[in-house]
């Protein structure tokens, strides 16, 4: 039965790879095929499981601990990448920077609040398999039957469940880590229309100035070639806005007393600083 169970699950992959390069349609269409692909298969494991007699205790371990999850976690991962997606908000980057970041901290939570299981798997412990990974062993948590992907005692040991959640935010967590690259270079999922390419400057014109001029300073356009005034007259043109006598601004934040001569070019690095912090702590 183990070698009918995995000869599946190899079919099932085979069947959602070959379906992702022939499918026409819209991602949600391709996620709600994949879902049905591997809800047939499930189904076919579970009367499988129901009319079989393992031989062994250590057979039955093997199932619930190796084959089962497999499966589970294909469905958890590709149920929950489509209602992530279902979810996501129809707004700016930053919008759907925090959702997918929301995720993110959503797996960190259930990884913490299972560390123990991360850690006895991770050991290839197996001192507990027979309280985890043998029918009836183990009291199912009440929680269970509202969480778990089939709680039919028959084909559960609650903790292949655990297994198979612990397998799908792994593959959950790499696409979202994805996601969030492609965002950070402005990039939009695929099925997001594409915002507008105009950019305008909504800020304080006396803080573009300084930009223009720590640009300027800073000698990296052209190897250093580029006047203040050619670089003014890009940002001006970049982002649609008059900036006036630069020169005279910039004698004005000279002369700052109270704050911060550098205040926009502060801000920008306290901002970025900021961020990198928070993905530090995903």
């Amino acid at each position: 039965m183990i070698h009918h169970a995995e000869r599946r699950y190899e079919q099932l992959v085979e069947t959602l790879r070959d379906t992702e390069i022939q499918h026409t349609g819209t991602p949600a269409q391709l996620r709600e095929t994949n879902l049905t692909y591997i809800n047939e298969a499930i189904q076919e494991l579970k009367e499988m499981v129901i009319h079989h007699t393992f031989r062994d205790e250590q057979e039955e371990i093997y199932f619930f601990k190796h084959v089962k999850p497999k499966f589970t976690s294909l469905l958890i991962f590709h149920a929950r990448l489509a209602l992530i997606e279902l979810k996501r908000p129809a707004g700016s980057l930053k919008d759907i920077r925090r959702h997918y970041e929301r995720e993110l901290l959503l797996i960190r939570i259930f990884h913490d609040h299972h560390v123990q299981l991360y850690q006895y798997l991770r050991a290839e412990a197996t001192f507990l398999d027979a309280k985890l990974f043998v029918r009836g062993s183990c009291d199912l948590p009440y929680h269970y039957a509202t969480t778990a992907v089939d709680s039919d005692t028959r084909f559960t040991t609650y903790y292949d469940y655990v297994i198979a959640r612990i397998q799908a935010n792994e593959q959950l967590r790499a696409y979202l880590i994805r996601a969030l690259q492609e965002l950070e270079t402005g990039n939009l999922p695929a099925d997001v229309p594409e915002e507008r390419k105009d950019l305008h400057w909504t800020g304080s014109k006396v803080h573009l100035i300084e930009l223009a001029y720590g640009l300027y300073e800073s000698g990296h356009i052209n190897n250093g070639t580029a006047g203040v005034l050619e670089i003014a007259s890009r940002l001006e043109a970049l982002f649609q806005v008059s900036l006036g006598n630069v020169y005279r601004t910039f004698q004005e934040i000279r002369q700052r007393k109270k704050d911060s001569r550098t205040k926009f070019l502060d801000l920008m690095r306290q901002k970025l600083e900021a961020r990198m912090d928070e993905l530090d702590a995903v």
